[in-house]
């Protein structure tokens, strides 16, 4: 679980002190927290949520330790006995004790001739055993065994020959609830393409004007549906158009980070860079900051563009912006590849450099 950051409600920034933004210098840092999706703004440096959690999972009773077992007693050192000195040759015995005996003299070879040899015996040895008898009853009761696995995969591969049949019956036959139900789970995990439905009633709100429907579905929509960019592309669209570039610049960063290959979702981060180089152009001083803003929309654009070279949209706004960056002729040519539109008048319009 991450902790709340300071973060800019305008290019999405985050930096360690409050104050104002270190790299847009266009709006003052606001808490943040990155725990919930897609993030949640704070009027503190504490999230009531996540710190509710954390104290949850800090009551919740822990297992003790596991018991070591007891070691063994350490042994007693071992004794040492101390060794009687021995005496000097000639010295006289102690007081009080008899004088130890003479050694007796070595043996001489005369005393072993009368020594009968023993004579020698090979050792016994046992009989060899013999291989208990096999129990035939054993073998036949194996053999039933693996007759009962064999039987009972065979009935598994018919279960599921039978499952993958009533999904294909269920799915392009008949219709219904059950194809409905099967389709939605297919889709929340990626196996099935389409639109989600609940991603359909959110567009078909925010068309109808009712926001507040088009973005409850719409956020229902992206957190089930983590797959489809969708979703987070119409949510950013609202956030553009109440004035909030910063959030709707974090919806595009996850529709692309979740569809690399989308055109849509590379065009509409292309036209939410551009938005922002029109904000800060109009702000005197931050001109530099407007042209790197450009550039990034240009990269943007030249993506959706090779990923989809038949839409035109995006051919005509990157006009706008290479007539923007100064890219005069760049500009005509591309002008030229997405011929008339609503484009033409930005692409006249923009000043040269």
């Amino acid at each position: 679980m991450s902790d709340p950051v300071l973060r800019c409600p305008n290019c999405g920034t985050t930096q360690a002190t409050p104050g104002e933004c270190e790299a847009c210098h266009e709006a003052e840092v606001r808490w943040f927290c990155p725990n919930h999706t897609p993030g949640r703004w704070l009027d503190g440096p504490v999230c009531a949520e996540c710190a509710a959690r954390a104290a949850r999972e800090r009551a919740a009773p822990r297992a003790p330790p596991p018991r070591r077992a007891p070691s063994p007693p350490p042994s007693p050192p071992p004794s040492r006995s101390r060794t009687p000195a021995t005496p000097h040759a000639g010295a006289p015995p102690p007081r009080g004790r008899r004088a130890a005996s003479p050694p007796p003299p070595p043996p001489r070879a005369r005393d072993y001739v009368d020594v009968p040899t023993p004579e020698w015996r090979p050792a016994p040895t046992e009989p060899p055993r013999r291989a208990p008898p096999v129990d035939l009853s054993r073998v036949r009761a194996h053999g039933a065994t693996l007759t009962g696995c064999i039987g009972r995969l065979l009935m598994l591969g018919v279960l599921v020959v039978v499952l993958v049949v009533v999904l294909f019956l269920g799915l392009f036959s008949g219709g219904g609830p059950f194809r409905d139900l099967v389709v939605d789970v297919g889709r929340s995990t990626g196996l099935v393409g389409g639109v989600p439905a609940q991603t359909l009633r959110g567009i078909e709100a925010y068309r109808a004007g009712d926001l507040e429907t088009a973005e409850r579905e719409l956020e229902e929509a992206a957190r089930t549906y983590r797959r489809s960019a969708l979703a987070l592309l119409y949510l950013a669209r609202i956030r553009m158009d109440a004035g909030d570039l910063g959030g709707a610049g974090q919806y595009l960063e996850d529709a692309v980070g979740r569809e690399p290959e989308n055109a849509l979702a590379h065009r509409e981060l292309g036209a939410y860079h551009r938005a922002r180089a029109r904000r800060l152009a109009a702000q005197p001083g931050r001109e530099r900051f407007a042209r790197e803003e450009l550039a990034l929309a240009d990269q943007e654009y030249r993506q959706a563009i090779a990923l989809d070279p038949a839409d035109r949209t995006a051919r005509g706004y990157h006009a706008c912006v290479l007539a923007e960056l100064g890219e005069t002729d760049a500009a005509a040519t591309a002008l030229a590849a997405a011929g008339p539109g609503p484009w033409d008048e930005c692409a006249a319009a923009a000043p040269t450099r």
